[in-house]
C-alpha cells in the first residue's frame, strides 16, 4: 500500500470517530429528570404556600368525608383538592389562643379519643396550660368543642409511639419548665394519664425508642432515658447518659451504623446543629459518642425519620423553624431551609438533599409525611409563623399543565403600564438584495 494511503486511514478513522461522538453528544437530549451529581437518585418537591396563619402544629384528617387527607393547623383546616391539584381552600373549625406572634399550638395529633369511629384532634400549646382534645362533631360546618385531658404547662412538643406494647399509639409530652414528663394512653374509654420522673429528667425534647433492645419502648429526654420496666404500672429506671440542651421533637432512636445497637438522633431546637449519639459498650458499661450531622442551620425544632424516596431505607427529615423565641435564637434570620438526609449505614455518614432553600416554608414544630395528593408518592406538610406549606413530591406528577401554570411565578398581569410598546419578533437580518 502506498505510504500516503497509510497516513490517510487513521485520519479517516479519527474523523469518523469524532463524527460519531458528536452525533452521540447531540443525541442525548433528556426529556425527564435524571439523578443528582454522583448518579444519586434525588426527590424533587414543589412548594405550595397554603396560608399565612401562625400556628406551628399540624396534622391530617379527612374533614369532609371525600377520602382525601386534609391538613389541620391551628384554628383551620385546608381542603385537599386531590391528584389534579388546585386550591387548598381554608376553613375554620375551632378557636385557638394567641399571644403576640404566637398561636398556642406546639403540636397536633389525630386520635379517636372517644372511640366513636370519628377521629378527633389532640393538641397542646406553650402559652396556655393543658393537653386538650377537640371532639369531632361528625357534622360539616360545626365548631369543634374542646375538652381538657390534663394539666400540662409550658408544653413545647410531644412524640407518639406504642409505649406500653398494646399495639396502639400513645402520646408523650415534655415541658420547658421541667415539670415532669407525662404520657397518655388513648386505648381505653377515657385517656389515661401517666407521669414519669421529675424536674431533673424533663426538658425541651422527647422521644420514644427501644434503647436497650429488650423489646420495650423507652422514653428519651434531653437529659437521659427512662428504661421501660412496666409502663402500665409506672415502673421506670432512669439513666442519665447524656445532655442535649434544648433538643427538638422528637428525639429519634435509629441504628445509624447498622451494628445492632440503638443510636440516638436529635436536633437543637433553639440553636445550631443536628447530631447523632453512637451507642458503644454493652448493657453493663454503655457509653455514647457524639457525631455532628449538620451544623449549618439553626432552630431544628422538628425531625422525622421516614422513607421519602421509596427505596426501603428511611431518610432523616429536618428543617429550620422561624422565630422560635421571637427572633432571639442564634441564626433566627438565616434563610429558611428544609432538607432530607440519606444515611449510609456502612459509614454512619449523612448526605443532604434540598427540599426547600431560602423559600417561605419552615419546619415549625412538626412534619406531616403522607401521600397527601393520592398519586402514590410521599408528600410533606409543615406549619409555622411563615404559614402552612405543602411540599408536593414530583416523583409522580399528575397535575395538568393548565393547573401547574397557575402555581408558577409568571405574572400575567403584565406588561406594567408605561413599560414599553409591543414589538415584532426579529428572527435575523433581512435578506440581501
Amino acid at each position: 500500500m502506498p505510504k500516503p494511503m497509510k497516513l490517510a486511514v487513521p485520519l479517516i478513522l479519527s474523523l469518523c470517530a469524532a463524527f460519531l461522538c458528536l452525533a452521540a453528544v447531540q443525541g442525548t437530549r433528556k426529556t425527564t429528570a435524571g439523578n443528582a451529581p454522583g448518579d444519586i437518585s434525588q426527590v424533587t418537591f414543589f412548594a405550595h404556600r397554603l396560608g399565612t396563619d401562625h400556628a406551628e402544629g399540624i396534622t391530617v384528617l379527612d374533614m369532609n368525608g371525600d377520602g382525601r387527607p386534609d391538613l389541620l393547623s391551628g384554628a383551620y383546616w385546608y381542603e385537599n383538592p386531590g391528584p389534579a391539584g388546585g386550591e387548598w381552600k381554608r376553613h375554620q373549625y375551632r378557636t385557638v389562643g394567641v399571644l403576640n406572634e404566637f398561636v398556642s399550638d406546639c403540636g397536633e395529633w389525630t386520635f379517636d379519643v372517644n372511640h366513636d369511629g370519628a377521629p378527633d384532634v389532640v393538641t397542646a400549646g406553650w402559652m396556655l396550660n393543658g393537653l386538650w382534645w377537640y371532639e369531632n362533631p361528625k357534622k360539616p360546618d360545626v365548631m369543634w368543642k374542646a375538652r381538657m385531658i390534663t394539666d400540662s404547662y409550658d408544653t413545647e412538643g410531644g412524640a407518639t409511639g406504642d409505649i406500653n406494647g398494646d399495639g396502639q399509639l400513645d402520646l408523650a409530652l415534655a415541658h420547658y419548665n421541667h415539670s415532669g414528663i407525662l404520657w397518655v394512653d388513648f386505648s381505653g374509654n377515657e385517656p389515661k394519664v401517666h407521669h414519669v420522673g421529675g424536674k431533673e429528667q424533663d426538658g425541651h425534647g422527647i422521644g420514644i425508642a427501644d434503647v436497650d433492645g429488650d423489646g420495650k419502648a423507652d422514653i428519651l429526654t434531653p437529659n437521659g432515658w427512662f428504661k421501660n420496666v412496666d409502663a402500665n404500672n409506672d415502673q421506670w429506671e432512669w439513666h442519665g447518659d447524656w445532655k442535649m440542651d434544648d433538643a427538638g421533637f422528637p428525639i429519634i432512636g435509629y441504628d445509624v451504623n447498622n451494628d445492632g445497637k440503638m443510636d440516638i438522633i436529635y436536633g437543637q431546637g433553639h440553636s445550631y446543629g443536628i447530631y447523632w449519639l453512637e451507642q458503644t459498650g454493652d448493657a453493663t458499661n454503655r457509653s455514647w459518642v457524639k457525631h455532628a450531622i449538620d451544623e449549618s442551620f439553626s432552630q431544628v425544632h422538628a425531625l422525622k425519620l421516614v422513607d421519602i424516596d421509596g427505596d426501603g431505607v428511611p431518610e432523616l427529615l429536618a428543617g429550620k423553624r422561624y422565630r422560635g423565641h421571637s427572633g432571639s435564637d442564634p441564626g433566627s434570620y438565616d434563610p429558611l431551609v428544609i432538607y432530607y438526609y440519606k444515611i449510609d449505614r456502612k459509614t454512619g455518614q449523612f448526605m443532604r438533599f434540598p427540599i426547600s432553600v431560602n423559600g417561605t416554608g419552615g419546619a415549625g414544630t412538626q412534619f406531616v409525611v403522607e401521600d397527601l395528593d393520592g398519586d402514590g408518592d410521599l408528600d410533606i406538610a409543615t406549619a409555622g409563623k411563615t404559614g402552612v406549606h405543602f411540599f408536593e413530591n414530583l416523583k409522580i406528577n399528575n397535575v395538568p399543565k393548565e393547573t401547574r401554570e397557575k402555581q408558577l411565578l409568571l405574572d400575567k398581569n403584565w406588561p406594567f403600564e408605561g413599560e414599553g410598546v409591543t414589538v415584532k419578533q426579529e428572527d435575523g437580518p433581512p435578506p440581501k438584495r
